[in-house]
């Protein structure tokens, strides 16, 4: 049996690679969701896994826009640096002009009047800038948000003031759309702004190629029935060329330690009761499409899985973890909680209720008894910003989540599904 300090070395070295520059973000860019595939299928080849078909992969495919090139804003001539002081929609198209700025903030959003008046001007070839400071009102609120799907200004394009660190996300990117959307932060803005150059150079993949990876244990006992660990391995991937999102957290730790259980439960001493699945997906950035997919063309029989667990953002834990679905499989959930108090693993395992915030869910639909566990803690809070990097990752609580993940599909032997 591996040693815990063997454990957490080798999660390490698997969350440096996958967030490394090598792999561009595990994105769409440069093909590196399925550079992290390819290297996945390599760990499972080294443990020795056995696969459902003549390989680990499972194929898919789904269109997404991508940013390839320059990804570049200059505002009154001072350029912004990607990333940190603005990004762009995963939907915007190539753009490459100067555009006029109009500003739409405070009593030309909460006057009903003058909103009206703004709405009714012409924003042919120029950008809205859009700053909601100040407003509370959710119906007002609502339809500014809805501006970024709407454009029911017909403008060039919109800008968001953000007063927060910048989160990007590409699950709009399905979709490519005619006119720009940037958040900016407002530090990076100036009082009086006039015009804002673009150099934007984006490319619209129709079809995508993605693949899940996907190999399990034969269980020594009852080796048709089925325990599942999953974690998905893509992120952001790359918002121009000169600026990637590591996902280090969000997912490779997650990744890590279903990796590092493969290797685990591979070793003749540690075979499990019931055959073990682990499944690693891409797509879920796009919004679950791995999973999905997964789930609705399954290669293993989904009423032979006797539970599936899925783990997403595993890097601290200072304050224990949330256990997604924890009120709809109840005993499971009092299961996890008599563990890690029988063995003092973690400061708590919170409730959540049902939500489909990750992978786990697609099989849930399927009638799959399937929960999600995240780990909780202030010691590290990137979350889908380029500083989301292992370096930086603390990975305070990695060795007593993976023991009690362990402990608690260890002791599934004659649990009923709820």
């Amino acid at each position: 049996m591996y040693s815990h300090s063997q454990d957490i070395a080798y999660a390490r070295s698997i969350i440096d690679t996958l967030s490394s520059p090598s792999f561009d973000g595990r994105g769409y860019v440069n093909d590196g969701d399925n550079k992290a595939a390819s290297f996945i299928a390599g760990e499972f080849c080294k443990f020795r896994l056995k696969s459902f078909s003549r390989d680990y992969f499972q194929a898919y495919t789904f269109p997404m826009n991508t940013f390839p090139g320059k990804v570049e804003a200059t505002i009154n001539g001072k350029p912004l640096k990607a990333g940190e002081q603005f990004q762009v929609w995963s939907a915007a198209p190539t753009i490459n002009s100067l555009f006029k700025l109009e500003e739409l903030k405070g009593k030309n959003i909460t006057d009903p009047k003058r909103f009206k008046r703004f709405v009714a001007r012409n924003h042919a070839g120029k950008f809205v800038m859009v700053d909601k400071k100040g407003i509370t009102d959710k119906h007002l609120l609502s339809r500014l948000d809805s501006l970024k799907y709407t454009n029911f200004l017909n403008a060039s394009g919109l800008i968001f003031i953000s007063d927060q660190k910048l989160v990007w996300s590409v699950m709009a990117g399905q979709q490519a759309r005619n006119y720009a959307v940037l958040d900016i932060r407002r530090e990076a803005t100036p009082k009086k702004p006039r015009n804002i150059a673009l150099d934007i150079q984006s490319s619209f993949v129709r079809v995508h190629e993605a693949r899940n990876v996907i190999g399990y244990v034969s269980g020594k006992v009852q080796p048709d029935t089925f325990l599942v660990f999953s974690a998905h391995f893509d992120h952001l991937g790359r918002m121009g060329n000169t600026v990637y999102y590591p996902g280090a957290n969000d997912n490779a730790s997650g990744t890590s330690m279903v990796l590092d259980l493969a290797r685990y439960y591979s070793q003749p001493v540690n075979q499990p009761y019931y055959s073990m699945i682990f499944l690693c997906f891409s797509g879920e950035e796009a919004g679950l499409l791995g999973s999905t997919y997964c789930a609705e063309h399954p290669i293993f029989p989904l009423k032979q899985v006797k539970f599936l667990l899925n783990i997403d953002m595993v890097g601290t834990g200072s304050e224990g973890i949330t256990m997604v679905n924890a009120t709809i499989f109840k005993d499971a959930y009092r299961r996890m909680v008599k563990i890690n108090a029988d063995n003092e693993y973690l400061m708590a395992v919170k409730e959540r209720g049902e939500s489909c915030n990750s992978d786990h869910c697609p099989f849930y639909k399927q009638g799959v008894p399937a929960a999600f566990i995240y780990s909780m803690g202030k010691e590290f809070t990137e979350y889908h910003n380029p500083d989301d990097k292992s370096s930086l990752l603390p990975l305070s609580e990695y060795k007593d989540i993976f023991r009690l993940v362990r402990d608690f599909m260890d002791g599934m032997k004659g649990q009923d599904k709820r």
